[in-house]
């Protein structure tokens, strides 16, 4: 039984790939792409932990997973221990857009939001062409590692949240389109250890259009087994954790 306030968390496999899924009824659902494998990233890192969180408490369907060779999720990783290049990221955009056919065919809903976090922000890049994905998120892109001059070609509606002290993230480097929003999270550094929530609340509040009470309820369905620029006040609060009791 799930209380009210209470959002439940379900493991899931979809394909080879181990995933989290917390259900919602606020379109669009989204999707969640990991940090770099050979750093530790996986779905359970402290930034995509958050952000699961604070969609899912807005109301958001989101799917967290690991790519192919991390964590539980079968295969071989090409960006194993040992590299931390961002070379070919062929298997894990196919990996991301398994995650997102998978979600919408469990919502029921037309269109998904990617948010790609560090590494993920350039296979959520990679991924956006595919007709149902409908939004952007790239948070903490690493242009000291991977180019981004794609982002300047993106036309769906693009969420970029940097950290104010990021050695990996050269805002100077990105070149937004017109219409998307450039948000930078102060004090904060490239693993938000300051300003967690901050980024959550920031995230949720973009993709329902306003800056207001970004509350929603977490009922929504199973799933089988020129940019503008905005400096935010200081957010470092600690993270939430997520409800993961299955009853």
């Amino acid at each position: 039984m799930v209380l009210s306030g209470q959002y439940l968390e379900r493991s899931v496999v979809v394909g080879e790939l181990d995933a989290l899924y917390h259900r919602g009824t606020r379109e669009p659902p989204c999707a969640i792409a990991a940090p770099h494998p050979a750093l530790g990233g996986s779905m359970l890192s402290p930034v995509v932990a958050e952000l699961a969180w604070a969609l899912t408490r807005a109301g958001h369907p989101t799917m967290r997973f690991d790519y192919r060779g991390v964590g539980a999720s079968r295969g071989v990783s090409r960006h194993g221990v040992g590299s931390t290049r961002i070379a070919d990221l062929q298997d894990e955009v196919a990996d991301l857009h398994r995650i997102c056919e998978h979600l919408l065919a469990s919502t029921h809903m037309a269109e998904v939001c990617l948010v790609g976090y560090s590494f993920g922000a350039a296979v959520a890049l990679e991924a956006v062409q595919e007709p149902r994905v409908g939004r952007l998120v790239l948070i903490a892109p690493p242009t000291q590692l991977y180019d981004f001059e794609a982002i300047s070609a993106v036309r769906k509606p693009l969420l970029i949240v940097c950290a104010h002290q990021d050695p990996y993230c050269d805002r100077s480097a990105l070149r937004p389109p017109d219409g998307a929003r450039l948000e930078i999270i102060p004090h904060s550094d490239h693993f938000f250890g300051r300003g967690l929530t901050e980024l959550g609340k920031t995230v949720a509040e973009w993709l329902r259009g306003d800056r207001s009470d970004y509350l929603a309820p977490p009922d929504g369905p199973e799933v089988a087994g020129a940019a503008a620029e905005l400096e935010l006040d200081p957010g470092d609060g600690d993270s939430l954790e997520l409800d993961t009791d299955p009853e």
